[in-house]
Order: structure tokens, then C-alpha cells, then sequence
């Protein structure tokens, strides 16, 4: 494996370099890069946790109300074939943020952590001139203090985060301190995020707003307004319901704060889920199988994005897209080279905002058979505000993820057939003919 350090990628965009050298650029920047005078767009990643390619009422869903999701799909560039990168949440995280399959970043399964080796998105943007921030959930590793793999030691200036998913009232981190927020789950992360774009967008620097949501994840606990909507659905549906109008409420709020504050043109809002929906609820999925399948159920997710500046007509692709996907095509869009030895496996979609790509390389999917590490975030939040009210505030040294850079694990070539040219896949994956895995 060909890897590159962070401080040698920094050193590189920090020399000025511009244009895109990277696996699957497409040689057309030049129609929706900024030039120089140009100001970049702003950049807001929004995700939802477990929600179903058809759980929005775009997708004529015979219960749910979705009306912002369905302004925002009838008014941008619509995917009705996008794909995570994995079937669970931590490895599809990686993947927004590296642009790499999770194999190749080491997060196989949910609680394994980023490695502080890898170059994320938000160090790439941030050198760049951006301001980034980060809300909710994280799953990437520790979110604490003296963490290798946190939000602040992953590029982010500022965030407001929780370790794993999280429910109404939650607990987040906030200036390294626990801090209890109060109200709707999804327009809590909102709330904040909004906090972090009012207090930017004059600035002359552009912002980078990561917003993960931890809903609709369960257990399900929507607030009563939203469940009362579902009322002649089961209780465990109508929270289920309930938990995605919360979504849909705090995805309408984002969208008029960025119309009132005059930059919704040039700011970029792209939507997706992290992984198909579960089979503990009524989820319309994209295929069989679900969560935890590497079959379309697993793995295909509404997406959305809205661009007003660039995406001036409502538009619907079949072209697949994948999570790895997002880190390439924001780079090209902000003009940023990355080392041609440092190999992704997402491809640039500028082809597709610009309505000038017509299909893309196959992509390979692998869910590899072990187990997640449990991150019991919302037990780890409470522990800590209770702490805090006692005046101690050291952090024990094994919820920092200090290993988070070490590969234990020499996993035999024999397992990963997409190193041998002309095998396919076999069992619980998909794997492209003849591409070599670096």
C-alpha cells in the first residue's frame, strides 16, 4: 500500500496548487470549478443514520410526510441510484470523509475509528481556506480531548458532536465540555450547525458544515408532535415516522436559514443516509436485504443535492453514485490536487452536477465478516455531564482511541480476492473484475 502523510498533502495545497489529479477525475473542472475571483461555495454534508432509500415521500411512500426532502429532491439533482459505501455507519463515515473503500482506511465495521493516517476532507478543505465544523453524531472514534481520531484532531474548527447516535434531549461535546441540549433530536444538530453558519458566513472564508443526524437509528423515540402525525400507525411505526419528520423538520429549517441569510446559491447542500434501513421497521428499502447486507437493501440511499448557482434545473440520474464519492468531487469543486500516489476509490461527479456524465466506472462493495466495537455514546455523554458537575474532568485514557493508528491485524491476501486480477467476488461481497485493491 502506497500511503502519503498529512503534512505532506498540507504542504502541497498549501503551495498554491490547483486543478484535480486524483483516481476517476474526469478532465472537465474547468466548467464548475471557481476561479480565482470566484468565491467558493459554501459546503453542508447532511446524513441521516438507518433511513431506507424509500423512507421519503418523494418516492410516493404511502405514510410518510417528507415536504422538505421532496422541495429539495424537486428543485436539485436527484440520485435514484446512490450507494454507501458499507451496509453500516462507521465504515460509510470513513468513506465521505477519506474518499476510500473502508477497507483500505481499516474501519470495517461500526466502532472501529478512523486512522490518523488519513488525509479527511475537512483538513483538505480547511487548509484551503474553509472554516469546518462538526454536528452530531461521529462514530469515528473518541470525540474527547487527546483523542488521535476526534473532530478536532480530524480537521474541524469547531464542533458540537456526540460519540454515536443520540435521541431527543441529548448530551453533546461542545468546547471539550459535556453540554446538555434540550428538544428534537435532529433539530438540536440543526440549531447548533445554524449557531455555526451565522456566526461565518461573512466571513471572506467560505464553511464546510458537516451535520450527521441520529435518526432514524433505534431505538425510535420520536417527540410526540411528529409521532401524533402517524397516530394510525403502530407506536413503534409512528416513532419510526415521527423520528424522519424530525429529519425533514430540521432539513427545512437548514434550508430557509441559508434563503434568509442570501447564500443559498452558492452553498452547496448534499443529503444522503448512511446505510440502508433496518428490518425491525417497515422501511422501504431499495432492493432485498437491509442493514448489515451488502445486497441493494443494505447499501442504496436516497441522496440529494442542491446547488441553486450551478443546478438550475430539477434533475433525476440513474448514474450510480457512492459516498466515496463526496470527498473527490468536493475537492474538484474547491480546486484542490491531491498526490497522484495517494489512491482513492471515489470518483469525481462533477460530470453529473454539470449534466455532462453520462455513466461512471463499476464500484466494488466488500462487508467484511466481523464484528462491530460497541459505542455506548449516550452512556459516555451522561457519565461525563456527571463528572463535570462533580468538578472532574479528566478523561480515561482508554476512551481516546490512542491505538487508533496501529494495524493489528494482517488480514492474508486470500481474503480479499479483488487483489487477484480476473477473480470475482465470492460470498458476502461484490468486488470489480480485475481491480486491484491498494
Amino acid at each position: 500500500m502506497t500511503n502519503i502523510n498529512r503534512r505532506e498533502f498540507l504542504k502541497t495545497v498549501g503551495a498554491g496548487a490547483v486543478g484535480v489529479s486524483s483516481v476517476g477525475f474526469n478532465g472537465i473542472a474547468s466548467i464548475v470549478t471557481c476561479a480565482k475571483t470566484e468565491r467558493k461555495p459554501n459546503i453542508v454534508l447532511v446524513m441521516a443514520d438507518d433511513q431506507g432509500w424509500g423512507d421519503v415521500g418523494y418516492y410516493d411512500h404511502p405514510v410518510l410526510k417528507t415536504p422538505n426532502l421532496d422541495s429539495m429532491a424537486s428543485e436539485g439533482l436527484r440520485f435514484d441510484r446512490f450507494y454507501a459505501a458499507s451496509p453500516v455507519c462507521t465504515p460509510t463515515r470513513g468513506s465521505v470523509l477519506t474518499g476510500r473503500h473502508p477497507n483500505r482506511f481499516g474501519a470495517f465495521r461500526p466502532g472501529y475509528t478512523l486512522r490518523p493516517q488519513e488525509l479527511t476532507l475537512a483538513e483538505a478543505l480547511k487548509k484551503a481556506g474553509y472554516i469546518t465544523g462538526h454536528f452530531g453524531k461521529w462514530h469515528l472514534g473518541s470525540i474527547f480531548k487527546g483523542s488521535p481520531v476526534s473532530p478536532q484532531n480530524s480537521g474541524f474548527d469547531e464542533w458540537c458532536s456526540t460519540p454515536n447516535f443520540f435521541d431527543n434531549d441529548p448530551i453533546f461535546l461542545r468546547d471539550n465540555k459535556a453540554v446538555q441540549m434540550f428538544g428534537e433530536s435532529s433539530e438540536v444538530t440543526v440549531d447548533a450547525a445554524i449557531e455555526f453558519i451565522e456566526k461565518h458566513y461573512r466571513s471572506e472564508k467560505p464553511f464546510f458544515s458537516v451535520i450527521w443526524f441520529g435518526s432514524p437509528h433505534s431505538p425510535h423515540k420520536s417527540s410526540e408532535e411528529n409521532r401524533d402525525l402517524y397516530a394510525s400507525s403502530s407506536e413503534h411505526m409512528a416513532n419510526y415516522y415521527g423520528e424522519i419528520t424530525g429529519i425533514d423538520n430540521a432539513v427545512g429549517k437548514l434550508r430557509k436559514k441559508l434563503r434568509e441569510l442570501g447564500i443559498s446559491n452558492n452553498t452547496i447542500v448534499w443529503y444522503c443516509s448512511d446505510n440502508g434501513g433496518k428490518d425491525d421497521v417497515e422501511s422501504v428499502r431499495g432492493g432485498r436485504g437491509d442493514k448489515g447486507n451488502i445486497y441493494e437493501g443494505g447499501i442504496r440511499i436516497p441522496a440529494i443535492i442542491e446547488w441553486p448557482d450551478k443546478i438550475k434545473e430539477h434533475r433525476i440520474t440513474n448514474v450510480p453514485g457512492n459516498t466515496s464519492d463526496i470527498f473527490p468531487t468536493l475537492l474538484e469543486i474547491a480546486n484542490i490536487r491531491i498526490p497522484e500516489k495517494r489512491p482513492l476509490d471515489g470518483v469525481s461527479l462533477v460530470g453529473l452536477i454539470t449534466d455532462n456524465m453520462s455513466e461512471r466506472p463499476p464500484m466494488g462493495f466488500w462487508h467484511f465478516a466481523t464484528k462491530g466495537i460497541p459505542t455506548r455514546g449516550m452512556k459516555m455523554m451522561a457519565e461525563m455531564l456527571e463528572n463535570q458537575k462533580k468538578g472532574i474532568y479528566a478523561i480515561d485514557a482508554s476512551k481516546l482511541n490512542l491505538d487508533a493508528g496501529e494495524i493489528k491485524n494482517n488480514i492474508h491476501w486470500i481474503l480479499f480476492p479483488a487483489m487477484l486480477p480476473g477473480l470475482t467476488g465470492r460470498g458476502n461481497c461484490i468486488v470489480l473484475k480485475g481491480k486491484k485493491v491498494m
